[in-house]
């Protein structure tokens, strides 16, 4: 009877286990290496312009930092944002921070402006982030929005620094206050949620 010979078979298998091992693992670090990519988000790519708006400020205590207002006294004062051109984003997915020295606030649709403490703006003004003349929700190239100040001071006669008129911000569910004062360069990011990520940075002066 004649014999077959099974010594090349152990070597073939080997080889085919090996391969079968190796399509294996590929194909894991390449789900796992797909999984992290998905995950990471982009943040939009946009230019946006911002110019300061200062509709008024009065006080009729200037030896303090507190708003002092005179009796019905109302301002739309705050940032103007106007997209010059890039990707759509929704207002909710971002927010704003503002810094100026060691002093910084970071500002978004969920913080509501403190109805119960004074506050310059009127009542048709309901969040920090608005859209000027339109109410979808989305920033578009050429759609503007406004980031608003709560509140306005001028401590000219307080007699030590910061001195002078300023912008201030202070939503219900923040620790502390900010103020932009006059004449006084201030630096501000716009900062995707989803990513963390800067969407624009900057600086602007009020005048």
């Amino acid at each position: 009877m004649k014999q077959m010979n099974h010594e090349a078979v152990s070597p073939v298998v080997g080889v085919m286990l090996m391969l079968v091992v190796t399509i294996i693992i590929a194909a894991v670090v390449s789900a796992f290496a797909g999984g992290l990519n998905s995950g990471s988000s982009k943040a939009p790519q946009a230019t946006l312009g911002v110019t300061p708006v200062i509709a008024g400020i009065q006080d009729t205590d200037k030896t303090n930092y507190v708003p002092d207002y005179p009796t019905s006294f109302e301002a739309e004062n705050g940032l103007l944002f106007e997209h010059k051109g890039g990707d759509s984003f929704a207002l909710n997915d971002v927010y704003i921070q503002l810094q100026s020295q060691d002093a910084k606030i970071t500002i978004g649709l969920n913080n509501a402006i403190n109805r119960t403490a004074t506050t310059c703006l009127p009542t048709d003004v309901t969040a920090y982030l608005m859209e000027v003349g339109d109410s979808n929700g989305y920033i578009d190239p050429g759609d503007k929005f406004m980031l608003y100040a709560d509140n306005c001071y001028d401590s000219s006669d307080a007699g030590y620094a910061p001195e002078g008129k300023a912008l201030s911000w202070k939503p219900t569910s923040a620790a502390g206050g900010f103020a932009a004062f006059l004449h006084t360069k201030c630096e501000y990011k716009v900062i995707d949620k989803a990513s963390s990520k800067v969407i624009q940075t900057g600086t602007f002066t009020l005048k």
